[in-house]
């Protein structure tokens, strides 16, 4: 962390973000082979699916390699193609005999009988006599390439590892904690494993904990910066699933981080990675580095109660009762202190973050924060900013609880009264005649669960709502339906015929083809038992405490609902507009722009698809109609309606069709992706439309997702900020989005939102300066801050806004972690929370644009929600972006993984963790 600055700043961010200079990646080494190995790399890599794949998912050539080699050399490797020629790179000299038995096993694993023999020998020989040379150390890529598999970063991930791993962790009580090394970059905490109590089977699940290191987002200031995260997780106990297998023998200096092939349900070991590490692990030399990697992965190697020599990373998805996630906060902290005081190269090393004067961003109500409901009497005045002339709300019930808990739900907030009795079958005024609620039984099964179609439950619906709809009125459905995601199930078969028959998804798209929006509302959950499963009484008090939470959660999420109703409708009343206090109100236009590239779902014993994945791409418009009193207006487009319409006709519109956008139609440049051309062209398209189809022509600030778009415009990396666009720039589109348009047209700017940990760095609080003009550490913080120089003297458009989880900020319950790390707990059933952060980078696209004004609007726009009573991860424009592609009834057919990312190539294993909370 920065010292802080002796300066007029009042508090100075404390983050785990640390730059790093060119001598700490410290001596690397090339090994260059002569020409031939050009012909004998290319025949091991047509070779390689032919002899391993057999139809199944395999790993890409040379990845299970890299893990190998670096077991035997003991530090960090990697095999590489550059300047038209392979090269094998690495932190510190590997023998000839060494270089020679690894590539000579790893080529006849991959390639079976003679020609493999000839091949490794030859491959081999070339290796073993390529002399030893400095490396050249290469420019970050640039035009829109991510910067994470440019191998001086991932060498100083791997450097900063290195001094952690040679660290002891003090605990409050008991040994100190080692984290080792993993082939992977990442700490792992051997031996160190977290127990749950046994389930009613006597099986005992851990946890492990590791650290991860990340690239941060260097923004304008333009210094390559690591981040340092820890996450825990949940060691499998089955195979179905495992991407990620730990491997290690006792003292071994790494442990190998090996990834798997196959189905989710038969998983293995990548062939030739088990061959050649079974025979490297045989040499006497090399046997207290490589373990023998097993042939298969044997149920009985998961079910010791303690851990190793095998561990396997359970899938992200995999939930256990009794094991909490997340450290707390507490870890952080001391992971602060240990780089401060013990890693002497990379202490006060943070860039510097100032507290913002001026911007009040209060997590909670206050005089710039409106929660709750939008009242009554402003009700009126929203729908008439949304463009809606009266609105119905049919609420579709099946059983009386539902009912009566719709019907208070609506008497207290759209003043109904409590004398109001919602006479079944009558459309009655609500909200000032605004509204009108009519409460209708689903006799006729339209929500039900079954194999009806779509277009069947679409005709009983037009049945049910015909009497009631008229020319002039807006329908936005509230409907009761039973399914819960977390429901256990006998079998996958029971599960996966539960989900086709799931009546949410297909009802809601009917409703949308009605031009109905619909919030849907869970049946209540079984009442709390009186007794223990072995027949016992349980105590009154704690009885009573449960009752009263589930009444509490119930009452909750309807009240949500209601509030859903109106933001569906593209309802919202002056919060968006008080929120900015101080701050002067400008006549702009905010425009979110949410782009995702599907998954491509992957049918068993069958390769990858060739085809192209498809997209989604939404954008909505937001401002305020006049004063901070007022309410604002909001106006959506997808390219499936093909124009800029009121938010609730988008919606319906995007809901009613298809998610998936087809790319195959565009043609992209030579190093252009499918995608970023189609997403590109659909952006501007949206933004050249805004000129003639939005209310009035304004100035435009825009709101991307970072994390998921740097891929698509060249103009958002940290490489090309503060640059003009290249000259062999294919397309004016692929820099920024708006950029083809007349300078006098183009957006104000374009605002980066990143909320990926590993990109910004865990914050630990802050450091505040007292009236006295000391200096105190804070242990949380909610603050506005802008990155400055390392002197505080200037200023870059780079914001970031920290915040608080929610259940940490409710009290002592939730704050499990704050005093005392996971090693030193007694128990392992909480999570653990700790701060998150969001970070705003302003990249200007008109001169004169105030860049400090419009970072503190994102942090306003993102601090006040727009229907929820904490804060949004993203800008309000962002947020009701990702919700059109979210709230789509077929959306999570389309969900993407990791692995599907298009700029995830980096040669890193993709592994499945979760992070703390």
């Amino acid at each position: 962390m920065s010292r802080p600055l002796d300066s007029v700043a009042r508090k100075q961010a404390r983050l785990l973000q640390f730059r790093t200079a060119p001598s700490d990646l410290g001596q690397v080494i090339a090994y260059r082979p002569a020409a031939p190995v050009l012909d004998l790399a290319g025949e091991l890599a047509q070779e390689y699916k032919r002899n391993v794949g057999s139809g199944l998912e395999v790993q890409p050539p040379y990845r299970a390699l890299e893990s190998v080699l670096r077991a035997a050399a003991g530090t960090w490797a990697r095999w590489q193609w550059n300047d038209d020629s392979y090269e094998l790179l690495c932190a510190a000299p590997i023998s000839a005999e060494d270089r020679r038995d690894v590539f000579s096993y790893w080529a006849e694993a991959v390639v079976p009988g003679l020609d493999g023999r000839r091949i490794g020998e030859q491959l081999a020989e070339l290796l073993a006599r390529a002399e030893p040379r400095p490396a050249v150390l290469p420019e970050p890529p640039r035009a829109g390439r991510r910067s994470r598999g440019w191998w001086p970063g991932e060498l100083a991930r791997w450097r900063l590892a290195e001094e952690l791993a040679a660290l002891e962790w003090p605990r409050n009580n008991g040994t100190p904690v080692r984290f080792a090394l993993c082939t992977d970059g990442r700490l792992a905490a051997i031996g160190h494993e977290l127990p749950a109590e046994p389930d009613r089977k006597g099986i005992v699940r851990h946890l492990l904990p590791r650290i991860t290191i990340g690239t941060a987002a260097s923004g304008h200031s333009g210094r390559h910066a690591l981040t340092v995260n820890a996450v825990t997780t949940l060691l499998a106990t089955s195979w179905k699933g495992v991407a990620t297998v730990l491997l290690a023998n006792p003292d071994q200096p790494l442990v190998v981080a090996a990834a798997t092939d196959g189905p989710p349900w038969k998983r293995r070991l990548n062939v030739p990675a088990v061959a050649a590490s079974r025979r490297l692990a045989a040499l006497p030399r090399l046997s207290k580095n490589v373990p023998p990697f097993p042939e298969h992965l044997a149920a009985g190697a998961l079910a010791d109660a303690a851990p190793g020599p095998v561990w396997a990373v359970a899938p992200a998805s995999v939930r256990t009762p009794g094991l909490g996630r997340g450290h707390g906060m507490e870890l952080f902290r001391r992971i602060e202190e240990a780089i401060d005081t013990r890693c002497e190269k990379y202490s006060h090393r943070s860039p510097v973050f100032i507290e913002v004067p001026g911007i009040k961003v209060p997590p909670t109500e206050s005089g710039s924060r409106v929660s709750g409901p939008i009242s009554p009497e402003r009700i009126p005045a929203a729908l008439d900013a949304a463009g809606v002339g009266a609105l119905l709300v049919p609420v579709l019930w099946s059983t009386d609880e539902v009912r009566a808990r719709v019907k208070a739900a609506i008497a207290a907030q759209w003043g109904c009264g409590e004398d109001w009795k919602a006479v079944e079958g009558v459309a009655e005024p609500a909200a000032s005649g605004r509204i009108e609620v009519v409460f209708l039984h689903d006799k006729a099964g339209a929500l039900g669960h079954g194999p009806h179609t779509s277009a069947e439950r679409e005709r009983d619906l037009a049945q049910m709502l015909a009497p009631y709809i008229r020319e002039d009125t807006l329908v936005a459905a509230i409907c009761e339906t039973d399914w819960d995601p977390d429901r256990w199930y006998p079998s996958v078969e029971d599960r996966e015929k539960a989900e086709a028959e799931d009546g949410k998804w297909p009802s809601k798209q009917a409703l949308a083809r009605l031009s109905a929006t619909s919030q849907y509302i869970k049946q209540a959950p079984p009442p709390v038992p009186t007794h223990t499963r072995e027949g016992k009484p349980y105590n009154e008090k704690y009885r009573a405490k449960k009752v009263a939470s589930r009444q509490s959660g119930l009452d909750s999420s309807t009240a949500n609902v209601l509030r859903e109703i109106l933001s569906g409708v593209g309802a919202t009343d002056h919060r968006l507009g008080a929120a900015f206090g101080k701050l002067p109100l400008e006549n702009w236009w905010h425009i979110g722009i949410h782009v995702r590239r599907h998954a491509q779902r992957r049918t068993p014993g069958r390769p990858r698809s060739t085809e192209p994945a498809p997209i989604t791409a939404t954008l909505t418009a937001m401002r305020p109609t006049s004063g901070k009193d007022d309410p604002w207006q909001i106006w959506a487009y997808s390219p499936q309606a093909g124009r800029w319409l009121s938010h609730s006709p988008a919606v319906t519109a995007l809901h009613a069709a298809g998610l998936a956008w087809d790319v195959t139609g565009y043609r992209a440049a030579a190093d252009e992706h499918l995608q970023a051309r189609a997403a590109a062209d659909i952006v501007e398209q949206a933004l050249i439309a805004t000129r003639t189809q939005l209310p009035e022509a304004a100035p435009a600030v825009l709101y991307v997702d970072g994390d998921s778009a740097e891929y698509i415009w060249a103009g958002l990396t940290d490489e090309a900020l503060g640059q003009n666009p290249p000259s062999n720039l294919s397309r004016p589109a692929s820099w920024l989005p708006g950029h083809s348009l007349p300078r006098a047209q183009r957006p104000l700017a374009t605002v980066r939102v990143i909320g990926d940990l590993e990109r910004i760095g865990r914050p630990t609080g802050a450091h505040m300066r007292t009236s006295d003009g000391t200096w105190r550490a804070t242990d949380t913080t909610n603050s506005f801050f802008q990155l400055t120089t390392d002197d505080g003297t200037l200023t870059y458009p780079d914001f970031l806004l920290v915040n608080v989880p929610r259940v940490w900020a409710a009290g002592p319950a939730g704050r499990f972690g704050k005093d005392e790390t996971r090693f030193d707990s007694g128990s392992q059933s909480k999570n653990g929370y700790a701060h998150t952060a969001t970070r705003f980078t302003v990249i200007t696209q008109s001169t004169g644009a105030d860049c400090d004004l419009i970072g503190a609007v994102a942090a306003v726009l993102t601090n006040q929600g727009i229907t929820s009573d904490v804060r949004q991860s993203t800008p309000t424009p962002l947020h009701l972006a990702r919700r059109m592609d979210s709230t789509h009834p077929y959306y999570r057919r389309t969900a993407e993984s990791l692995e599907d990312v298009p700029e995830a190539d980096d040669g890193s294993t993709a592994q499945e963790e979760t992070a703390s909370l």
